[in-house]
């Protein structure tokens, strides 16, 4: 069985240029999650074995620590708002209440504006999204921001007890959580995702953070047992024979070698 990409290459070209452009752009330390974390995680070790990179990302998922006891003016200053402003600057829009978004033409590879994108079949195009996170929400959040960024708690965790790890892109410093963390926020996820390919993508992290993050599985697994024990219950049903056999497709794995690693959450 070989690997195959869940998205088309070209996307997730665009996506890691993208996260290249961002991270020299952006204020340091750029703190790193979603699908390029894990990549970056489980890169070295899935390429020893399978000889191919890991999975790309179709999105850019950036994570910042939010003072709830900031004052608006010092919202206005923080690092939030200075990526909102630079994200607006290099040519990303509003998305919805919660993302930032570019659109590409998928034939010449060129960011469009919205009328140009209106007169080109949606087939040929990519919304690259650039979603921020935060470890909390602000009281005054809104009248700050003007947008609502996705809170994740266990950005929190992570941060307070210093479970990050630092690694360099582009000459700058990034930092990405501990694959323990990753583990626990994809966990969190799974359950909720309606997407297919997002479910799958979900699916093939779990057993890529498990297995190949240059950490014994057991260690990781342990610490979810002990932190996160919520986490597992009912996820086994989570995971029916189609999201098993097309992550196990993607990955390059037989179902049984997958489901073999994955089994080792409930032991």
């Amino acid at each position: 069985m070989t690997e195959s990409e869940i998205y088309e290459r070209m996307e997730t070209d665009a996506s890691h240029d993208a996260l290249n452009i961002l991270a020299t752009e952006l204020p340091e330390p750029l703190i790193l999650m979603g699908g390029w974390a894990v990549h970056l995680t489980v890169n070295e070790s899935y390429t020893r074995e399978h000889n191919a990179p890991y999975l790309g990302s179709r999105d850019v998922d950036l994570g910042f620590h939010i003072d709830v006891d900031a004052s608006i003016e010092e919202l206005r200053k923080n690092d939030f708002a200075r990526t909102l402003e630079i994200l607006r600057r290099v040519g990303y829009w509003e998305s919805g209440t919660s993302r930032f978004c570019r659109i590409i033409d998928k034939r010449t590879v060129r960011t469009l504006n919205e009328m140009e994108a209106g007169n080109i079949p949606l087939y040929d195009l990519f919304y690259l999204y650039i979603d921020p996170m935060v470890d909390r929400i602000h009281p005054l959040n809104n009248e700050a921001f003007k947008i609502k960024p996705i809170d994740e708690p266990l950005l929190a965790d992570a941060i307070e007890n210093e479970k990050m790890r630092e690694i360099t892109i582009s000459e700058k410093t990034i930092l990405i959580p501990r694959p323990e963390v990753l583990l626990a926020m994809k966990l969190s996820a799974f359950p909720r995702r309606t997407k297919d390919d997002k479910k799958v993508k979900d699916a093939c992290d779990i057993y890529a953070l498990i297995w190949h993050s240059n950490r014994p599985s057991r260690e990781i697994i342990d610490s979810i047992k002990k932190d996160h024990p919520e986490l597992i219950e009912q996820l086994m049903d989570q995971f029916t024979e189609d999201i098993v056999v097309k992550a196990s497709y993607h990955l390059g794995v037989e179902p049984e070698q997958f489901m073999g690693v994955i089994s080792q959450l409930t032991e």
